[in-house]
């Protein structure tokens, strides 16, 4: 089976944010049962595009955003005329050059069927007229990341944007996915269609990290220019480090991720660390006891936990940050007030060995329930009966 994927971003396991991860866990087991192209938006040449895989079709566009995040006025001009019609994330990754690589790959490379993936790219989907599509929503039709720096009024215009970009472009492919349960009945009942659901999947090491030999120390992880993430770093550095250093002092909180700038000054309280992007994920997991994250904003499922879990690193997080996963209480422990989550926190602190016991008992879950062959195989299972349905 010759399979496209339209991504916003080339999938790459050491990528800054959970969905790149994510992608490129999805397409090592896509890539074991079927043939591979990929059209993609990319911020810098030579950004790999998940290399181990042997892509039969590849065709990268680059972004018009400046790759420093710095806009030129001719920059915000532009992404303003293209806000009188499309929500500002879709509008920054309207491509041109994107929209002729995908024609492009169905007159040439003539996929059997399309994956595209994420809300600002269901735009590209009359490109692929003609071709069966299965379109998969991240984050229940309207990302996080949608702040658009005017104001309320702004906004609030932006989401309502996203209501007619969701009903313009998502009626046009074949299947709809979500990531969780929650997110495809949201779905759902805005377009009236039935929306299912495709679990994530990461890739889940052969053995776990020793949390009970890390020491007394957090981690937060998320790239910072996603809204949800310097939103719940901030709340985790004012409200809950304080309340964990009253009973032990040394504890400290390590924020870890793409575009730290953004947080830099949560490094100056006592108990918070800034490293930001650590390329080496394992280390970067084995040098803590647990993660730390809750969320409070945002849908979808949050990538960084399930990466958490699957290196066998137990997670302190709420009911938001914790969409999408269902491991054991143990591995995954869930609390709602700052109080709560201190509790919860110095628990593991206390006793490393129910640390140790509670990352393994993460890395058992994951690798029972993340694997990337069992994803890739319900979802050309998917395909399949698509394609058997578009042939009768």
């Amino acid at each position: 089976m010759r399979l496209l994927l339209v991504t916003p971003f080339p999938p790459c396991r050491s990528a800054a944010h959970g969905g790149g991860a994510y992608l490129a866990s999805l397409v090592d087991g896509l890539a074991r049962r079927a043939e591979l192209g990929l059209v993609s938006l990319t911020l810098h040449a030579g950004q790999p595009a998940a290399p181990a895989v042997p892509w039969a079709w590849l065709g990268l566009a680059a972004r018009e955003d400046r790759p420093d995040g710095v806009a030129r006025p001719s920059d915000r001009v532009r992404m303003l005329w293209r806000w009188r019609r499309s929500p500002l994330v879709a509008a920054k990754h309207a491509s041109r050059r994107l929209e002729v690589l995908v024609r492009q790959a169905v007159t040439e490379w003539r996929p059997d069927a399309a994956l595209v993936e994420m809300a600002q790219m269901a735009q590209y989907l009359p490109a692929l007229r003609g071709v069966p599509t299965v379109f998969t929503d991240h984050e229940a039709g309207c990302p996080a990341n949608t702040h658009t720096g005017l104001g309320r009024l702004g906004d609030a215009r932006d989401r309502r944007l996203w209501r007619r970009y969701v009903q313009r472009f998502y009626s046009q492919a074949d299947v709809l996915q979500a990531l969780t349960a929650e997110d495809a009945s949201s779905l759902s009942s805005q377009l009236a269609r039935p929306v299912l659901v495709r679990p994530p999947t990461v890739v889940v090491p052969a053995e776990p990290v020793h949390p009970e030999l890390a020491p007394g120390r957090a981690l937060f992880l998320g790239d910072y220019q996603h809204a949800p993430n310097p939103e719940a770093a901030a709340r985790l550095a004012h409200e809950v480090v304080p309340l964990v250093r009253r009973q032990q002092p040394d504890f400290v909180l390590r924020l870890a991720g793409a575009h730290s700038e953004r947080v830099r000054a949560l490094g100056e309280l006592p108990g918070v660390e800034v490293v930001g992007f650590v390329p080496d994920l394992h280390a970067l997991l084995a040098s803590v006891r647990f993660v730390l994250s809750p969320v409070y904003s945002g849908d979808g499922v949050r990538m960084k936990n399930l990466v958490a879990l699957a290196h066998g690193v137990p997670v302190v997080t709420n009911r938001l940050g914790a969409r999408g996963n269902e491991a054991p209480p143990l591995a995954c422990r869930l609390a709602e007030t700052a109080p709560e989550l201190a509790q919860q926190c110095l628990r593991l602190l206390c006793d490393p060995a129910t640390a140790g016991t509670a990352g393994r008992s993460a890395h058992a879950w994951a690798r029972q329930h993340l694997d990337a062959d069992a994803v890739a195989a319900h979802q050309l299972e998917r395909i399949t009966e698509l394609l058997a349905q578009r042939r009768g």
